[in-house]
C-alpha cells in the first residue's frame, strides 16, 4: 500500500472515530456563588450530530434547543466564570463561542483544520 493511500485510510478511520466520540462529549456548567466558588451544575452541553450542541438543564434533565455551531463539534470547554462555552469544530477548523446565559452561538474563530480538543487556562492573560 502506498504511503498516500495509507494516510487517507488513517484519516478516514480517525474521522470515523471522532464522529463516534462526538455524540458523547458532555461538559457541565457550574453556577457561580456570590463568593466566586463553584456551585451545583445547572447545565450540561452535549455535542450532537454534525453541527450542533444541545444544552441540558441538569435540574430537570431536559434538553434545550439545539445550538448551531461549526461542522463536527468535538470538544467543549467552559470559562472559569461560566459565561462562555467554547466548542472545537473539527471539520470546519473553527471554535464557536456560546454565551451560556442565552445559549446563543457567537462568531466562529478560525483555527485551521482538525480542531478537536480545547482547554482553558485559569489565568487572565498569557504570561509575558
Amino acid at each position: 500500500m502506498r504511503t498516500s493511500t495509507r494516510r487517507r485510510t488513517v484519516r478516514r478511520v480517525l474521522t470515523a472515530v471522532a464522529l463516534t466520540l462526538s455524540a458523547v462529549t458532555v461538559v457541565s456548567l457550574h453556577a457561580a456563588s456570590p463568593a466566586g466558588a463553584v456551585g451545583i451544575p445547572t447545565r450540561a452541553y452535549v455535542t450532537h450530530g454534525s453541527n450542533s450542541v444541545i444544552p441540558i438543564d441538569t435540574a430537570t434533565n431536559t434538553a434545550g434547543t439545539n445550538i448551531t455551531v461549526g461542522n463536527v463539534p468535538l470538544g467543549i470547554a467552559i470559562t472559569p466564570n461560566g459565561k462562555t462555552a467554547y466548542v472545537a469544530n473539527q471539520s470546519s477548523g473553527t471554535v464557536t463561542p456560546i454565551d451560556t446565559a442565552t445559549n446563543t452561538a457567537g462568531t466562529n474563530i478560525t483555527t485551521g483544520a482538525g480542531a478537536f480538543a480545547i482547554a482553558i487556562t485559569l489565568t487572565a492573560r498569557p504570561p509575558t
